[in-house]
């Protein structure tokens, strides 16, 4: 029997509590990095995508420095050498010069019982004939790692006249061996890792990332700052809330008034927005959104406003009229006495005059804006 000594597979060697901690918190970490980027590039903080793509950096740097530090102070492996005979053998793609095999052999190594193995070695495609059921043929495989089987394809002439000349009998089924090192186990608590570390960011930054306005703050504006103040008694019941936020600021209509909400106005009969506030008139609590609050006054269910299509609303009054972006506007929101059905007046100005825009319950225009008079 030969016995030479080359660098053995460190991934073999994997094994233990150790390993299996090294996996989860490689995993954590990585997840939690790449989690970071894309969570600050959805939500519009660089600081956060910055350092989610720097601490992603910072864990491969790491991982390859402490890789390649295990793999230099790795001992050296002993590869044995020793004849078998093909069981069996079954070509696993076709596409490639090199075939991938997959072969069943007994092992019958000098210094222990025959033993079955399997495992996969491409072959070229013109040398997969020279490899039938029952040819002996010389393998190697690490002295520790008898399952680490890989077939000579040009023995030395030694090994060559031994297989031509050897007679082996099969070993039972029941020897094959197989590799003890449950890899399976640690990518999948390394894929398990990757998602807790992920989940781990999503959970931290899930107020801005599922606001209920679907849309996260950008870097520099915050999330909105709402100020609610209300006022109520018996002859006028007036709530107001301002904001620092403009109103076309997409979602922003959306979180004032759930603010309004917050402080118990659900209903009202006049709603007016302008670009820092809100103010409803006749507020109610939602008990009645039929009849009103008045005396014979509709009311409005202040939840069930398009808010989402009154900055467009905006924007097409200016448009059409033909003011400019720094006109200043107002949404006047009621119900008509008559019909009942809602109606949104979307009045802008500047210095020619004013020009109001009417749409439905729904945000579409009925009465375009006209030129300012």
């Amino acid at each position: 029997m030969t016995i030479t000594e080359t660098s053995g597979p460190a991934e073999s060697r994997r094994a233990g509590p150790a390993a299996l901690l090294g996996s989860l918190l490689t995993g954590a970490l990585t997840g939690a990095a790449v989690a970071a980027v894309v969570v600050g590039i959805v939500i519009g903080k660089a600081a956060l995508w910055g350092a989610g793509a720097g601490f992603f950096l910072f864990v491969v740097l790491v991982t390859t420095v402490s890789g390649s530090r295990t793999r230099a102070r790795a001992p050296k492996a002993e590869r044995r050498t020793a004849l078998a005979m093909i069981e069996s053998r079954r070509a696993t793609s076709g596409e490639l010069a090199d075939v991938p095999i997959s072969f069943v052999l007994t092992v019958a190594p000098e210094d222990r019982p025959a033993y079955r193995v399997a495992f996969s070695q491409s072959i070229n495609l013109v040398d997969v004939a020279d490899y039938p059921a029952r040819r002996v043929v010389v393998v190697e495989y690490p002295a520790h790692e008898p399952w680490d089987v890989t077939i000579v394809t040009r023995p030395d002439q030694e090994w060559a006249r031994r297989a031509a000349e050897a007679s082996m009998d099969s070993a039972p089924e029941s020897t094959l061996v197989k590799n003890p090192n449950r890899e399976g186990a640690y990518c999948l608590a390394s894929l398990l890792a990757i998602l807790l570390g992920a989940a781990l960011v999503v959970l931290l930054f899930r107020a801005e990332l599922f606001r209920e306005d679907g849309a996260a703050g950008g870097e520099g504006t915050g999330g909105a700052e709402v100020s609610v103040s209300a006022s109520a008694s018996v002859s006028s019941r007036t709530s107001t809330t301002r904001t620092t936020e403009s109103m076309l600021r997409d979602g922003q209509m959306r979180l004032t008034v759930d603010a309004l909400a917050t402080a118990g106005v659900l209903t009202a009969t006049e709603f007016r927005i302008e670009e820092h506030s809100m103010a409803a008139e006749g507020v109610g609590d939602g008990g009645d959104t039929g009849s009103g609050t008045g005396a014979g006054e509709p009311s409005i269910d202040l939840r069930s406003l398009p808010y989402e299509r009154l900055p467009a609303l905006v924007r097409t009054a200016r448009t059409t009229s033909g003011a400019g972006d720094d006109s200043s506007w107002r949404i006047d929101i009621a119900r008509d006495a008559k019909t009942r059905a809602l109606v949104i007046r979307v009045t802008v100005t500047d210095s020619r005059g004013s020009a109001t825009l009417r749409a439905d319950a729904r945000g579409r225009v009925t009465e375009p804006a006209t030129a300012p008079r």
